[in-house]
């Protein structure tokens, strides 16, 4: 039996998830990363795997995060989502929770921090 997780990262800004996907690759937990740009490509990837967990920013081209999240949690419960924007607002941090997300991060962040959390969440 495997107990490698499996970990999606879903942002258009290309920087931020290189740097997210070397941080992970990396973690002390064995972990298979894979990427999304959008909403869609990420749609694609989750019709095709299991994840364990998902990073997803809000604001994205086509399906926004918040929605993502949505399908996400219809399609396997048992996922969990980890919401980040850098257009935070109380409103939609009370979405992101009230459509299951675990955790809800603006940017900018500490990638150390964030890395944490995952393997806590992961654990």
């Amino acid at each position: 039996m495997s107990d490698i997780k499996k970990l999606l990262i879903v942002d258009d800004e290309e920087v931020l998830t290189f740097s997210l996907y070397q941080i992970f690759i990396n973690v002390p937990l064995e972990c298979e990363v894979l990427t999304a740009s959008n909403g869609t490509e990420a749609l694609s990837r989750i019709e095709n795997n299991r994840f364990d967990l998902v990073i997803t920013d809000i604001a994205m081209p086509g399906i926004n995060g918040l929605d993502l999240l949505s399908m996400i949690k219809a399609r396997e419960p048992l996922t969990k989502v980890i919401v980040i924007t850098a257009y935070g607002s109380d409103e939609k941090k009370e979405q992101a929770f009230s459509r299951g997300a675990e955790s809800y991060i603006e940017k900018p962040f500490d990638l150390y921090e964030i890395r944490d959390l995952v393997l806590k969440l992961l654990s």
